[in-house]
């Protein structure tokens, strides 16, 4: 789980240490100031909801803290968003709470998981964001969350998801074993710092990311060590997936990410009229 550095740290038993997951405790927040600031895939998630969506719901997996959800909200659709992490819904469920009545109503949000979810009803589009594919462990994984998809997705209805391509997957500033850092001077009693690495397995196109958090605040330091898991999908693997599933690829889109490389987006559509 942890490697390097971040090995050493925890090895030392550092008093105050807590271990989380990347959407969990203190890392669900940290996660919420780097990641909300993404808006490449906006534009065409919104297009993509104008032409289908109507008056049905729009299905955001692994929505985290509503990132997509706000979005879609303010132009006017009602939206569920399903997520595993319960800290991260609290985020998402705090910021809803926080918008006018008129767009909170639009945002409903529910803990599950996208391979194996049951909501008991169909939408005309769904969404996975910010290469959240990543998260799935194996292409046995991969396979139930597309067949989950498709039983929730209404004849003609839409799944939208992106990846990275395996051409770029190395192209992160964290991975290679390089540590990068931030910094939050937030007052003369109150600092933190965040660590970060990334350590690759290329054998099985995977990664673990680690890091290491210290909150000062006055005399007292809270420290925190975090982990996660991340695959890397082949594109033959991903279509060979998508086939097995019944959904075709109606369309594809290719971005620079800062910090990604190029990630592709798919199109995914289920037969039938809408």
């Amino acid at each position: 789980m942890y490697f390097g550095v971040f090995k050493d740290l925890r090895n030392l038993g550092l008093p105050g240490s807590q271990d989380f997951d990347l959407y969990e405790g203190y890392y669900s927040e940290f996660y919420e100031a780097v990641a909300g600031r993404t808006d490449y895939d906006i534009p065409l998630l919104l297009e993509q909801a104008a032409a289908l969506a109507g008056d049905g719901k729009v299905l955001e997996l692994a929505c985290g803290s509503g990132r997509v959800l706000m979005h879609l909200a303010n132009r006017g659709f009602q939206t569920v968003g399903l997520d595993l992490s319960e800290d991260m819904l609290k985020l998402c469920r705090r910021k809803s709470e926080q918008l006018p009545p008129r767009l909170k109503n639009r945002i409903e949000v529910r803990q599950g998981d996208m391979t194996s979810f049951e909501l008991g009803e169909k939408f005309p589009l769904i969404i996975l964001s910010a290469t959240s594919i990543s998260l799935l462990r194996q292409q046995a994984d991969l396979e139930r969350m597309l067949q989950t998809v498709e039983r929730h997705l209404a004849d003609g209805g839409r799944f939208v998801f992106d990846y990275v391509l395996s051409n770029d997957i190395h192209n992160s500033q964290l991975r290679g074993g390089r540590v990068n850092g931030v910094t939050l001077d937030l007052g003369p009693d109150h600092k933190q710092f965040v660590l970060m690495g990334e350590e690759e397995n290329l054998d099985d196109q995977s990664a673990v990311m680690n890091f290491y958090a210290e909150v000062i605040q006055g005399d007292q330091t809270k420290r925190y060590f975090g982990s996660t898991f991340k695959k890397f999908f082949p594109e033959p693997d991903i279509y060979a997936s998508i086939e097995a599933s019944g959904l075709r690829i109606v369309d594809t889109r290719t971005y620079s990410v800062e910090g990604d490389g190029n990630v592709r987006c798919l199109i995914l559509e289920k037969e039938g009229a809408r």
